[in-house]
């Protein structure tokens, strides 16, 4: 639906694609960092809510990314067929995984923040 021969050769398409592997670069290193700490350092039961803050992060972050591909992909992109597809759902379901919900997250940080 566009006059480009290749998505590459659009401004948009390179900036969404920019913006998708920032996130993932940006969930990566969370991740890695909370890994990091958890097993570096013993964790207090106040540090636990911020670092299950981070990982809830992260995930959005990869779901956010995942969305961007999909968005740049089209309707085809949730084709059963279609890889996109089923990292899209795998990365949609496993960040809803109580260790990575935001929702519960940021209730427990909120918890500790006021208590």
């Amino acid at each position: 639906m566009t006059t480009y021969n290749r998505m590459g050769e659009s401004a948009g398409v390179r900036q969404w694609l920019a913006e998708a592997t920032q996130l993932v670069h940006r969930a990566e290193t969370t991740m890695l960092a909370v890994a990091h700490e958890a097993y570096t350092t013993e964790v207090s039961e106040n540090e636990g809510p911020r670092l299950h803050m981070d990982l809830a992060d992260a995930a959005r972050d990869c779901r956010s990314a995942l969305e961007r591909m999909l968005d740049l992909h089209g309707a085809s992109g949730v084709n059963t067929a279609n890889v996109l597809q089923r990292n899209w759902r795998d990365v949609a379901v496993g960040s809803r995984h109580p260790h990575l919900n935001p929702y519960l997250a940021v209730e427990r940080y909120g918890t500790v923040l006021a208590g």
